[in-house]
């Protein structure tokens, strides 16, 4: 096969990196993944993204002279022009020009843009999105972020931040921590409501499986899984902080189409997986009752992700071939 015909496409988190070996038609050739280890600094993170990309190589039985572009996804704003992070806290980088870093590392041109913006980008090539012209993808997981693609192409704004819908304010004469989107719709958001709540409810499904992760001793909140079983079996008590969260996010999403005029929305991230299509019948529910004029309402097409974990993957392969202008 062509040198011309392989790019590496990195989604890249504060706690893993997922790497692929990715051809134009939007096919993973081959796959590694890894540990970020971002507590051990910026320079470990370099070492392994390199090392991922060599073992994706590997796995797809190619060598890293047969790579043509290199894609990437990274968490918090990023300045798309010069491929610098402009920041990201659960990387603790600030002003890291990533695209030079690597392009040094590997000899081959490097794409670097937002982690939401690259996987927007995969939903509306090779995706759910795939056929629209405009679209807003969705990820609802451990925060809630959004990338914005517009007549074809990604729209990051003036500023390079456009899509951070978790950080709109919903409630501004709400306390610190109970104002944004984010803080209400992520999982980390209803499961600090749940927890909070749990104690009122020492019947609820949530109380018992909070009480038996506390007794086994894990570290951390309950995860997506967890809040996905009690939602399943009808636990009145999540029910009712999920399904408040999806009516939030189905209004903070019908404000976004009546004021950009888009019809097309895709929904994705662990949350959304985990919950499935009731949760997303009930953002869709909530979507149609905000958007205006409601006439349209029908028109809007709310679907599910297509590409879930490789969105980000295949997003960032894909907008490393369109960078290359060929």
């Amino acid at each position: 096969m062509a040198k011309s015909e392989f790019a590496i496409g990195i989604d890249l988190g504060g706690t893993n990196m997922s790497v692929g070996i990715v051809d134009r038609r939007g096919r993973i050739l081959g796959r590694a993944k890894k540990k970020t280890k971002a507590h051990e600094g910026r320079d470990t993170v370099v070492d392994r993204l390199v090392s991922a990309m060599e073992a994706a190589c590997e796995d797809a039985k190619v060598g890293m002279g047969d790579v043509r572009t290199v894609g990437i996804g990274a968490p918090g704003p990023v300045d798309y022009e010069r491929g610098v992070v402009i920041t990201a806290g659960n990387l603790g980088w600030k002003n890291v020009p990533l695209a030079d870093i690597l392009r040094k590392r590997t000899g081959v041109p490097v794409c670097v843009d937002n982690d939401a913006n690259v996987a927007a980008w995969g939903e509306a090539t090779v995706g759910a999105g795939e056929g629209a012209d405009s679209l807003l993808a969705v990820w609802v997981g451990t925060g809630v972020g959004a990338g914005i693609v517009i007549n074809r192409g990604v729209w990051r704004g003036d500023l390079w931040t456009a899509g951070e819908i978790g950080h709109l304010i919903s409630y501004p004469n709400g306390q610190p921590g109970s104002r944004k989107i984010e803080e209400f719709c992520s999982r980390t958001g209803m499961v600090r409501s749940l927890t909070t709540l749990a104690g009122l409810h020492p019947d609820s499904l949530f109380h018992k499986a909070l009480a038996k992760h506390q007794a086994d001793g894990k570290g951390g909140p309950l995860g997506s899984g967890a809040l996905a079983s009690c939602y399943e079996a009808g636990d009145a008590l999540v029910c009712d902080v999920v399904n408040s969260a999806a009516d939030l996010l189905g209004t903070s999403i019908a404000n976004w189409i009546t004021m950009m005029s888009m019809r097309t929305v895709v929904l994705g991230g662990g949350v959304t997986e985990a919950l499935g299509k009731p949760y997303l019948e009930r953002v869709e529910a909530a979507v149609r009752a905000a958007v205006f004029p409601s006439a349209l309402a029908p028109k809007v097409s709310l679907r599910m992700t297509k590409l879930k974990d490789d969105a980000g993957v295949l997003g960032a392969a894909m907008l490393a071939w369109d960078a290359l202008g060929e």
